[in-house]
């Protein structure tokens, strides 16, 4: 252990750069010790000594508040030790104990008392100075949200009126296709894909901005997984991609909004079948935590695996690294398990692959046409 890490323990924790914390204790001991060679040397009288021991109150004070806990009771110690010398100047035994010398023990007492009174009062000043810098932050981080808000709402409000005059194109673009000759019909297929494409692309804005309320039934986790599955087993047939599935034994009904998981499960599914271009194998299990009445499911893929820059950042919306990605699969994905009061978390390696866990708690008190699923 090294001066400093011992130096930062003794001087516990203090908002105060630790080179002040030092300057205060020191400055109290020189002092002090001024003061004690001055009483040995008989340059104050005992009168003017006694005196000082209330200076001593100061200087406790100073040094608990400023440098901390453990250098205000050592100062405080050694304001017992100078309040012996002055009070008591003799060896103290029982022949030649007095009343009189029963005055020591109040300035002993209010000495120590100082030092922990005032660490006191100095935890409880820095927990509510950190609260205020926590609330400001949470207060900044609101008024950043709301501004935030206002610009997806009228993202939003933009984004619904380019879907007029797209479907209008789209359906234009239709007609010309089935007039068109053979030899252009792929271009018109192809406009047509970018169409819908960017028709998606709307409507998962949308869908982040404006998050749909969950319409919860009872439903089998089990069958909403295997539905999933079993839209993404044509496209893994032909990337030569196995898919297993383990469903959970014992599992109950679960209270869901059935359309929205099925989007979960296939935004992990899409991402996995795009992480294995040449193939692997994904594979989807489902556990059933009795104690815990919560319901597990991991998703995992043999693809290339995600780094560890952007593995922190796979939730935050827009942020993908494919070229036509819209980045808020995941980002939608999130905020309908978490509607459902449930967590979402991933683990990746590079070149092996990638684990995405979803926790699904019961939830007893949800409500689907005004009746208790």
């Amino acid at each position: 252990m090294n001066i400093k890490s011992l130096g930062t323990r003794f001087f516990s924790e203090r908002s105060f750069p630790l080179s002040l914390k030092i300057m205060i204790f020191v400055f109290s001991c020189i002092t002090y010790l001024v003061l004690l060679w001055s009483y040995q040397t008989r340059f104050i009288s005992q009168d003017e000594g006694r005196l000082i021991l209330y200076f001593f109150y100061v200087l406790i004070f100073c040094t608990t508040f400023f440098s901390g806990f453990a250098p205000g009771i050592v100062f405080a110690l050694l304001s017992s030790i100078y309040a012996v010398n002055i009070l008591m100047p003799g060896a103290l035994s029982l022949d030649n104990f007095t009343v009189t010398d029963l005055e020591i023990f109040p300035f002993i007492a209010v000495y120590f008392l100082i030092a922990i009174t005032v660490d006191w009062f100095r935890e409880n000043i820095e927990a509510l100075r950190k609260k205020l810098v926590e609330n400001e932050e949470l207060h900044a981080h609101t008024r950043r949200m709301e501004k935030l808000a206002l610009a997806g709402e009228i993202a939003a409000g933009i984004t619904h009126e380019i879907r007029n005059p797209l479907t209008v194109i789209q359906g234009y673009v239709q007609l010309l296709e089935q007039n068109c000759e053979s030899s252009e019909q792929d271009v018109y297929q192809l406009v047509l894909d970018e169409i819908k494409r960017t028709n998606q692309i709307i409507s998962d804005f949308l869908r982040f901005s404006r998050p749909d309320t969950p319409k919860k039934s009872l439903v089998q986790l089990n069958d909403v997984i295997d539905s999933a599955v079993s839209l993404v087993y044509g496209e893994a047939v032909r990337k030569n991609i196995e898919i297993y599935f383990y469903p959970a034994h014992g599992l109950p009904q679960l209270c869901l909004d059935r359309d929205q998981f099925i989007q979960v499960f296939l935004n992990l599914f899409t991402n996995a079948l795009q992480a294995m271009p040449n193939g692997g194998t994904l594979s989807v299990s489902a556990i059933w935590k009795e104690k815990r009445k919560t319901a597990v499911v991991r998703v995992n893929d043999s693809g290339q695996g995600i780094s560890p820059e952007a593995l922190g950042k796979v939730f935050t919306p827009f942020f993908t690294t494919k070229d036509a990605g819209t980045g808020l699969g995941l980002s939608i994905s999130q905020n309908i398990i978490l509607a459902h009061h449930g967590i979402i978390e991933v683990e990746s390696i590079v070149g092996q692959g990638t684990q995405f866990t979803i926790c699904i708690p019961v939830d007893d008190t949800c409500q689907v046409a005004g009746q208790i699923c």
